[in-house]
């Protein structure tokens, strides 16, 4: 229960609902205890009536002894119906106001876990699975919704029924009240094991649920794969035996539901069995009325359910108190990158970035691996100034510019922006300020005109339009059908690799940022496209500073200054034309390149 105390707060925030609510609850349930009373009452009358008009029959006044019977017995009828009406109206405005009022804190609990996950770090993401985030966002939300409106509002009812039931049935006859309750507590159990196996149950169809959509979500998205490789039998094999699955634990879940209904009857009938038997026995002494019989009965179908609800809160509770701790371990959790600036910075607006970059002696290590992804790497970049990054694979290209968006913090050393340590920045004016182009592309399941303008959400087509110019983009999109409102499906599947990569670049460029990064951002392109890019990316040479991650020469070549990495060392630094003077990786790889496009162009 320690973990549920977190949600006090929504209570008090939502009290204008859960009192009247909670009033409603105990109004509704009052009025069900009064309809066994005057039924008893209709009951015992009975016998008075017809003593009555076998004494007046045969004489003038039997009409009227008949009709003032009728009118009392119908008197009782239209009472009973307006307490059932009361006791459902109130039953009503209670499910209203508790049952609303826990969706407004589903509503409120969801977006502030929604919020928190977009304020955590990166590193957050690689120690949790993307599945395992999304279950706590909806399935134990949901829990904890059961909670906070079924459990307290059949807690609240069954608690006013119970105890004046009870207190009724008590004062009415003892002995029959303790002998009614002998079936009960086996009720009440065996509610509770039955909810546990359901709730167990239900559990591992879910999580099979989710295996099977996971495989044909990973199968629609792979089609081309599978198609390529002629996996379609092998996959329809593996498929069937997901599905038989899921079919043999639904069959499971089936049969205990199966099995609950005849146990509750079973044991409600033994309560009435009960009641009929040593209330038969009291009535035959005169200790009760047969009137007590009737009421006796349906006090007992009253109590069923409450007392059958019992078992069904204690598992809500146990569950929601499960569920709260899983996602108080998200709404606890801090970002490892804090996105407020640091105690000694001016507050500063993200029209402020002048783009100047200085790394001074930056090292970084993953913390999960222990990898020294760099290490002592100083380089400065003017303000719209050009920086070009080059090495081989896994030698810390994409560690480096990921530090400036701070998407990765500085382990070692000193990263300034405009002179200023970049934490001292606020991490929005930060980001506000930068164009990113990962090297991983991803498109949102949308338009391209809308992928585009994510970059810059208020753009204007015509800004749109000038983006997939500059990314060579718009001459492919005026051949699709649909043009600019083509959907691009599930990760952009709809694109080719370079599509998406241009994609991607027009959605930074949009943003008119004051720093470019481009994290080989054209590798998925041909030579020609890349000139074509590059030739509208060289306009925002001198305006922004533009920082480059490739592995092709002619991506890098016109930079004002060019850094080798290796093993996360700078092992080279200087412009293009140092560089191959120099006779190190650089001009390598540069020679290599050229003999290649030698070799392309002779064949």
């Amino acid at each position: 229960m320690h973990s549920l105390r977190r949600l006090n707060d929504y209570y008090w925030r939502y009290k204008y609902l859960f009192i009247p609510g909670l009033l409603c609850a105990v109004v509704s349930a009052v009025f069900s205890i009064i309809v066994p009373m005057v039924v008893r009452q209709a009951i015992d009358s009975i016998p008075r009536y017809v003593a009555t008009y076998r004494a007046f029959e045969g004489t003038p006044l039997e009409s009227y002894v008949y009709a003032d019977a009728f009118a009392s017995l119908a008197t009782f009828g239209i009472i009973i119906l307006l307490l059932s009406i009361g006791s459902g109206l109130f039953s009503f405005l209670m499910r209203q106001t508790v049952v609303v009022a826990s969706r407004h804190i589903e509503f409120d609990l969801r977006n502030r876990l929604y919020d928190q996950l977009q304020t955590l770090s990166h590193d957050f993401y690689l120690q949790h699975a993307t599945g395992d985030l999304i279950t706590r966002s909806t399935s134990d939300i949901e829990h904890v919704r059961r909670y906070i409106g079924p459990a307290i509002m059949y807690t609240t009812r069954a608690v006013v029924v119970i105890i004046t039931a009870l207190s009724v049935m008590f004062w009415i006859s003892p002995q029959l009240t303790w002998f009614t309750l002998i079936p009960m507590p086996f009720l009440a159990i065996s509610v509770f094991f039955v909810a546990r196996m359901v709730h167990t149950r239900s559990d591992e169809l879910q999580a099979q649920y989710s295996n099977l959509t996971s495989r044909v979500q990973e199968a629609l998205s792979g089609i081309r794969v599978l198609k390529a490789y002629a996996r379609e039998e092998s996959e329809a094999a593996t498929f069937d035996g997901e599905s038989s699955e899921y079919r043999h634990r639904s069959l499971r879940l089936a049969m205990v539901e199966a099995a609950w209904r005849p146990v509750f009857v079973t044991l409600v009938g033994a309560s009435t069995l009960i009641v009929v038997w040593v209330g038969g026995s009291l009535a035959m002494t005169g200790e009760i009325t047969i009137g007590n019989i009737a009421e006796y009965i349906i006090y007992v179908t009253l109590m069923t359910w409450p007392v059958a609800a019992m078992g069904f809160v204690i598992t809500m509770v146990q569950r929601a108190a499960a569920s709260m701790t899983r996602l108080n371990e998200i709404l606890d959790a801090k970002p490892s990158i804090d996105p407020a600036p640091g105690s000694g910075a001016a507050q500063l607006g993200s029209g402020a970035v002048q783009g100047r970059i200085t790394f001074k002696g930056v090292g970084f290590k993953h913390p999960n691996s222990g990898v020294r992804a760099l290490d002592n790497v100083s380089v400065d970049v003017p303000a719209g100034t050009t920086l070009a990054i080059v090495g081989r694979t896994g030698s810390g290209k994409t560690t480096m510019v990921e530090m400036i968006p701070r998407l990765l913090d500085v382990g070692d050393g000193v990263l300034q922006i405009d002179g200023k340590d970049i934490r001292d920045w606020p991490l929005e004016s930060i980001r506000a300020a930068i164009g990113y182009v990962p090297q991983d592309v991803f498109l949102f399941s949308d338009t391209i005109a809308n992928n585009i303008s994510f970059g810059r959400m208020k753009a204007e087509e015509s800004d749109v339009k000038e983006a997939a110019s500059e990314a060579d983009l718009l001459e492919n999109i005026t051949q699709f059908k649909e043009g600019f409102e083509t959907a691009v499906g599930e990760r952009g599947i709809t694109l080719s690799g370079g599509q998406k990569q241009r994609a991607s670049i027009a959605r930074a460029l949009i943003r008119q940022p004051r720093i470019l990064i481009l994290d080989d951002a054209l590798s998925a392109v041909d030579v020609n496209t890349e000139r074509t890019i590059l030739g509208h990316l060289r306009k925002h040479f001198g305006k922004r500073t533009v920082v480059i991650v490739s592995h092709r020469i002619s991506a890098v070549q016109d930079a004002d200054q060019i850094v080798v990495l290796d093993e996360g060392h700078m092992v080279e630094h200087g412009t293009h034309d140092q560089l191959v003077e120099a006779g190190g990786f650089y001009a390598a790889l540069y020679h290599k390149q050229q003999l290649e496009q030698e070799v392309e162009a002779f064949v």
